[in-house]
């Protein structure tokens, strides 16, 4: 439970708890793919960003790293992918595995482009709180016709507090699953069915369970929104993201 914990939003005074919800849901919106276009140099700019800022998130960065350490496997396979197929120089030869320096190059790059913007999302989930989130969305999508904002709100609050908890009943599940010694059962269809149908169980349950809670609570679209603030400190700090990404964004034509 402690490493789930450690991807809720952690209370705080420092500026980024501080910062307007729909500014800092507009600099997410910005940076990230201003992240997959960068070269090395603005990514170097942004990563000592992100790590001057790390410290006021009041993450756990042991516990998360440990909570998405099935992530790595991501990045390894991405960038074996890229060492592998894209052509250049053969630098590293297995059979017939050939790793070139162009590949290895592009690998790392995306590697630390999906590093970076996974540590962006991070700073978001635990500087901001859910309801928060659910009120930048819904201003975010309220100028646009056709679009239920208020629900798709609501949608994106529930995901952001269910994730931990799902996490929380994948963990539950293989603990109880490694006290039964099912791991140890050759049959991998055995071993999967065991594990994700309970989850899947659990989580519609647990589903369940909140939307009779809603009802009872009388709950509808119309309810009293949430004041949210602009000071002159958030323009402050969004002018400094935009500036940040502007950087980014131009160390790409100038490499």
């Amino acid at each position: 439970m402690i490493e789930t914990l450690a991807l809720h939003f952690q209370p705080g005074k420092s500026v980024l708890h501080q910062f307007d919800p729909r500014l800092k849901t507009l600099s997410l919106l910005v940076v990230s793919p201003s992240i997959m276009i960068a070269q090395p140099a603005g990514l170097m700019i942004l990563s000592l960003a992100l790590m001057a800022t790390a410290s006021q998130t009041g993450l756990k960065w042991r516990a998360v790293a440990r909570e998405l350490r099935y992530f790595g496997f991501l990045l390894l396979a991405v960038f074996l992918s890229r060492a592998v197929f894209t052509p250049g120089r053969v630098m590293i030869g297995v059979g017939p595995i050939q790793l070139t320096d162009s590949g290895i190059f592009s690998g790392l790059l995306i590697c630390w482009r999906l590093v970076l913007v996974t540590m962006a999302g991070l700073t978001y989930a635990a500087t901001t709180r859910p309801k928060e989130i659910r009120a930048a969305v819904e201003w975010l999508l309220s100028p646009l016709p056709g679009i239920p904002a208020k629900r798709l709100g609501v949608m994106i609050g529930l995901i952001v507090r269910f994730i931990p908890l799902v996490l929380d009943q994948a963990r539950e599940t293989m603990a109880a699953q490694k006290a039964r010694c099912v791991e140890c059962r050759k049959n991998p269809y055995y071993r999967l069915t065991r594990f994700v149908l309970p989850v899947l169980r659990k989580t519609i349950k647990l589903a369940d369970r909140l939307v009779m809670a809603m009802t009872a609570r009388c709950y509808n679209e119309s309810g009293t929104p949430l004041v949210m603030q602009t000071r002159p400190t958030d323009w402050a700090v969004f002018g400094v993201v935009l500036g940040l990404c502007i950087i980014l964004i131009s160390t790409n034509f100038l490499s």
